[in-house]
């Protein structure tokens, strides 16, 4: 799994997310908001290595 995208909240990560997984493709996300305590990293997207490409474009699409 790799991170394709960092967002600032956890709400903009899981739509992400959602749309992956409406385009076949599996999705995780860690961390938290840039606003909670300890999220100045963000909160990541990840995705399986070989599904990067397929994410990016769909990601682009959204």
């Amino acid at each position: 799994m790799r991170t394709i995208r960092t967002y600032s909240t956890r709400l903009e990560a899981d739509l992400a997310r959602i749309a992956l997984d409406a385009a076949g493709i599996p999705a995780v996300v860690v961390g938290i908001g840039v606003g909670m305590e300890g999220g100045a990293s963000g909160v990541q997207l990840l995705v399986p290595d070989d599904r990067i490409e397929a994410a990016l474009k769909v990601l682009e699409d959204t």
